[in-house]
């Protein structure tokens, strides 16, 4: 197995999300999917007198209450909030999200360091010695020369 050296921890890593993209002004592109356009109460416009701008926010949904996700999408704990749910705890605000596909990356003399095509432009890996790195479009490693 290649020895890996990867500098930084998970804090130095770890950056913002981006802000909500705009919509609802002209020339705006519409929301992503799994999104819907909300008025931005950081906005200081009245929705009621004017065309204001708004924020593709996620889809609030509860499985509970029939609020159900379009397909291929899944009731996910709201990332954004400070909500943490746990067993006996109070439910926490769901949303829409993505799911994930699946990554076919797997290679025979291959090992990853990681997945995120982000995090590899960030950190330094070194391998040992008959392996060199490799980056594509399924993350960066490590690669037997062998």
């Amino acid at each position: 197995m290649a020895g890996l050296l990867a500098l930084g921890t998970a804090c130095d890593l770890v950056a913002a999300p981006p802000p909500p993209p705009p919509c609802g002004a002209p020339g705006d592109a519409p929301c992503p999917f799994g999104t819907q356009c909300e008025d931005d109460p950081d906005a200081d416009c009245d929705p009621l007198r004017a065309a204001c701008p708004g924020r593709c926010e996620a889809v609030p949904c509860d499985e509970s209450l029939g609020l159900t996700c379009a397909e291929g999408q899944a009731c996910i704990d709201d990332p954004h909030d400070d909500c943490q749910t746990f067993v006996g705890g109070p439910l926490c605000p769901q949303v829409c999200a993505e799911l994930p596909s699946p990554i076919l990356c797997a290679e025979p003399g291959r090992t990853f360091v990681s997945h995120s095509q982000d995090l590899c432009e960030q950190i330094l890996f070194i391998c040992e010695v008959g392996w060199v790195p490799f980056y594509n479009s399924c993350g960066c490693g490590c690669q037997f020369l062998g």
